[in-house]
Formats: C-alpha cells, structure tokens, sequence
C-alpha cells in the first residue's frame, strides 16, 4: 500500500496541505483507507462463479453492446478511460462488476456511496473493486484525501466507473448529473503534464426488466420515507429467486475524449457532464418490458387484447428503426414478437398485470392492476424521453386542426411552450434540435423531405391526416404529466389566500387529486400523483412567476389571474391528447 499513500500524496493539492500541516499526514492515510477499494482477483473470481450460478436463477441474461471495432485493451493503451452508467439499482453494482469481469477479465474500480459499506457487504463490495465515498464534503482533509485517490486511481491506469447521477432514480427518469466527480477528474488529470494521455468518458446505459427494489421505489413515490440501506435490504438480491428480473442491457456508447487543456474548469465540467447525459440517453434502449409499459399505459380505455398490443408496438418499432432509438437484439429482428410475450409472462407471474376473459366476445383482455400502475411507470419513464417529440407533434397537429396554430410564429412559440413545460421532467434537446427532430417525425409519416418545420402549415388536409395518424402511438405518452399540472394548478387555486409550504401542497393535492381520479372527467391515471412529480410541478409554477417562494420555503400565490388560465390550459390539453388518439385509431382500439 506505499504506493497509494506516496502517489495520492503527490496529488499537488495533499503535497501543499502536508506542507503546511504535517501532522495531518496520519488523518489523510486514514481517510485513504476509509476509502480505497482493496481489489482482490481471487475474491472476484470467486464471486464470479458464484454469480454464474445465481444470475441465471435471478436473471433470463445480459446482453453487452459495445460501439464498432471496441477493443478495450487497445482503449486503455491510448486513454485513462472512466465509465459513467445510469444508476437504476443496487443490482446495477453487482451486475456491471460481474458483465465486466466476465466479458474482459479487467479490474474496475467502482466509486459507491458510503451507506453501503456496511457489514458484511461493504467488506466484499471492496474487495469487488468498490471504493467509498461520503455524502458530504465537509471535512478538508478528506476532501483532498479523495481528490488524492482519484489521482492515484488514474495515475496507476485504473479503469474507473461512477454513476454520473450520483444516486439511484426513483421513477426511472435520467436524474441530471452530479459535477463532483467529473470536476475531479478532470482536475487530477490536468497535473499529469505534457505527453499525458487523453481522458475518455465512456457514456453507459444499463436497463433493467425489472428491478428488485420497485416495491420500494412506489412506496418512495407515493410519499413514503426513504429507508437507510441496511444488510439484509442488500442480501435480498440474492432471495428473489421465486422472481425472473428478466435480462439486464448494457450499452457502451462512444466515448467522450478529453485531451486539450480548458480555461475554466467549472464549465468544461458541466459540457462534460451533460454530454455524457445526453449519451446515456440515446443508448437507453428499448426493452420488451419498458416497450409494454408505454403501451399499456397509454391506453385511455384501461385494456387491450394481444392483437392490439402486437399492433401498437409494432408502429412503435417501425418508428425506432427510422429514428435510430436502439431497440434490444431482441426486439430489433424479425422474429420480436416471442420476447413481447415473455415479458408479458413477467409481468403476469409478478402479479403487475391481470388477464380479463370476456367469454361473450371470445376475447383475452391484459390490463394492469391498479397498483402497480406506478411500478410499470418506471419502465415507462426510462424511454419516454425518446418520444418526447412526437408528444409534442401530437399536441400541435391538434391544435393546427382546430386551427388555434396558424402562422410560423405561432408554431414556434407553441413548441417553445410546450418544451418550457417539459423541462422539469426531462433533459431536453436543445430547442433547435426539437424543431429539427419534429421535422423528422413528419417526413416519417409522409415518407418525404420537408424544407423546414414553415411548411408543415402549407400541408394538404390528406397528409395532416396522415402525420396524425402516426404520431398518435405517443397522443397519450405525456398525459400523466399534463394531468399532474392539472393538479398543481387547482390545487394553488386552492390555497390561492393562505401561506403554505411544500408539505401542505402535497397534503392538499393528494386529496384534490383522489377527489379529481374518482370524478374521472379529466384525471384517469393513478400514476399522475407521486411525491417527485408534484414537487416538479412547484419548481414550474415558480418559474413561471405564478407562486414565489421565500428562503424559509413559504409559498405564497403572487399571480392568482393566471391560475385559471392554467387550470382551463392543461385540461384542455390533457383532453385534446385522448381525443386525438381516439379520432385517429383504425385497428381494433
């Protein structure tokens, strides 16, 4: 261990401190052990055949997708590579290690909260290449005993993985990313001196069927306290055998490389981060549960035979292949429809959908239990950002219809509302970028260049009709969101007079919302209210200048003119989205 202690002190940032204060030299080696990862090829070896036992019994595979001519042992001879995977669940620890090991027999060394090491599974996680890192920087000496780790780790040409959100998503949306590691990163890496080796950032989707803590996550969701990590909640990965998880997809996008010198630090840091954002993203692929629960969710009706799902995600898949959204191997080739009906399977033997047999009309309906409407909207929520645009093409064939869009201006100014509405939600493409992609999705549907997003106005009725009746898979995708907005709106109508903080908000929205859900009339997704959804639609209202909120987190209503406008606005949207989809349904719908 003297070269870790002597390298991590040669950090200039420790050397200068030690300069200074030499008696912190004891402190700073043991926050280096509190942290280090204890790597051991003979545990991870053992792990390894332990996992290729329990995997299989936990999981139907994994499937590894590695860019073109990927060579990882060429990789590492030009670059200090660092991977930044999307964080879905303690599995994902394991998971990523065991893929890895077993696919290219190279160490990695993971950085993992210090809430999990703890007894015994700290102690293995170690030993599996994990190193530990602290919520909170609030010690200097162990701010710069980990900077010194990082440039250890990079110095001695470890490959480096963590997870870029810095924390597990709990509604299956891609959280924005946590600068913290990118920036020491790239700070260690600026001390290496002329002739150094570039960095590279390799962008990584994984994508889970099912994970083993959604029971967990819609309690979360629904209010719940979030539980500290304890040992058993970890064991109980490996307990979970009278379940099938499914297959676990690991994607390697194209690697970021950072070679030239930057003037500022905190923006190169978050260019970065955010462009492996946005690679993460376009590498989520589209799995056959994730595929179902957009289907399934998105049907006003409540039910659909085997027919009508096998017709949806088939105008699903059709559009995938000319957007280039990846979908799973096995979704992509000819013969997708028997991996549709094994995560069907899963999700009848996981108790998330029912079959209703209706005898008189010699039909097998699937519908989804109604609490589990959250759990599904997990798997919804890890690809819905690939059809954001499409949403909102929905939105606007609707209104040019009904001819409130009628000039250029409006057009632009419509799709600039629509994208300031989403961004709460979602990281979004930048808004040239969005008009680029609404033009793509309509000559999808005409099967035909269009000069640009003006043109769409001078189209003929016939092919109106036919954008919209291809766009209309995605008419209902975004409804949950719109009918949250609903909610906040009446709901700060509601407290339109009083003072109030977030939790008297969430209090009073439950129960507008449970009052609004039975109604029916414009609510009819139970998946609309959950705890991170409605605090996002507060951050909107915010931004809109509607409600104003002090340093001691008081609200207060400063515009309440404007809330009826909203409350009018997105029942309206949320029944124009369902009205659509209704007009332009030709199959058995």
């Amino acid at each position: 261990m003297a070269d870790l202690y002597e390298i991590a002190c040669s950090y200039p940032k420790v050397r200068d401190h030690l300069k200074e204060n030499p008696q912190d030299k004891a402190l700073i080696h043991k926050h280096i052990d509190e942290i280090k990862g204890a790597y051991s090829t003979s545990v991870l070896s053992v792990m390894e055949k332990f996992m290729d036992k329990t995997f299989v019994k936990l999981y139907d595979g994994f499937n590894l997708h590695l860019p073109e001519n990927f060579d990882l042992r060429e990789t590492l001879e030009k670059y200090h590579v660092v991977l930044c995977p999307n964080h879905q669940s303690h599995a994902d620890y394991i998971a990523l290690q065991y893929i890895f090991f077993k696919r290219f027999k190279i160490p990695v060394y993971i950085a993992a909260g210090i809430n999990l090491n703890i007894f015994p599974i700290g102690d293995i996680f170690k030993k599996c290449g994990a190193f530990f890192i602290r919520r909170k920087f609030d010690e200097q000496t162990y701010k710069i005993a980990f900077q010194g780790y990082i440039y250890y780790l990079l110095k001695t040409d470890k490959v480096v993985e963590f997870f870029f959100e810095g924390g597990r998503t709990r509604t299956g949306k891609l959280l924005s990313p946590k600068f913290g590691l990118f920036s020491m990163i790239l700070d260690a890496h600026a001390t290496f001196g002329e002739g150094k080796k570039p960095l590279m950032f390799i962008p990584v989707s994984i994508a889970h069927e099912m994970i083993p803590e959604e029971r967990a996550h819609a309690k979360e969701l629904s209010g719940g306290q979030k539980k500290k990590e304890k040992p058993t909640q970890l064991l109980k990965l490996f307990t979970l055998f009278n379940k099938k998880l499914g297959t676990v997809h690991v994607t390697f996008s194209p690697g970021v490389v950072v070679e030239e010198n930057f003037e500022c630090l905190k923006t190169k840091t978050q260019e970065l981060a955010f462009e492996i954002f946005r690679g993460v993203g376009h590498g989520m692929p589209i799995t056959p549960s994730s595929l179902l629960s957009l289907i399934l969710l998105d049907e006003p009706s409540g039910a659909l035979t085997w027919k009508q799902i096998m017709n949806r995600a088939k105008d699903v898949r059709d559009y995938c292949h000319y957007m280039g959204i990846p979908l799973t191997d096995s979704l992509a080739g000819e013969n997708w429809e028997p991996t549709l009906k094994v995560a069907m399977d899963m999700f009848l033997n996981n108790k998330k959908v029912e079959l209703i047999k209706r005898e008189k009309l010699n039909q097998v309906f699937y519908s989804i239990q109604e609490e589990s409407r959250v759990n599904l909207l997990y798997h919804k929520n890890m690809i819905l950002h690939h059809f954001l645009v499409p949403g909102v093409m929905n939105a606007t064939w609707f209104n040019i219809f009904n001819g409130t869009i009628k000039t250029p201006s409006e057009l632009r100014r419509f799709l600039l509302i629509k994208r300031k509405e989403l961004k709460y939600e979602f990281y979004l493409p930048r808004t040239s970028e969005m008009i680029s992609e609404g033009i793509r999705v309509v000559e999808y549907a005409l099967g035909r260049k269009l000069d640009n997003i003006d043109s769409i106005l001078d189209l003929p009725m016939d092919d109106l009709y036919k954008v919209a009746s291809k766009v209309r898979r995605f008419s209902t995708a975004l409804s949950y969101i719109y009918e949250a907005y609903y909610i906040a709106a009446i709901t700060v109508n509601y407290l339109v007079n009083e003072k109030f903080n977030v939790d008297k908000f969430l209090q009073v929205s439950a129960e507008l919302f449970q009052m609004e859900k039975d109604h029916g009339r414009i609510v009819k997704y139970t998946e609309s209210y959950t705890v991170p959804k409605m605090k996002a639609t507060i951050s909107y209202l915010e931004n809109l200048e509607i409600i104003k909120i002090d340093d001691q987190g008081i609200i207060e209503v400063v515009e309440p003119d404007k809330v009826g406008y909203l409350i009018e606005k997105f029942a309206r949207d949320v029944n124009d989205q369902v009205s659509i989809n209704l007009k332009f349904s030709y199959e058995n719908s």
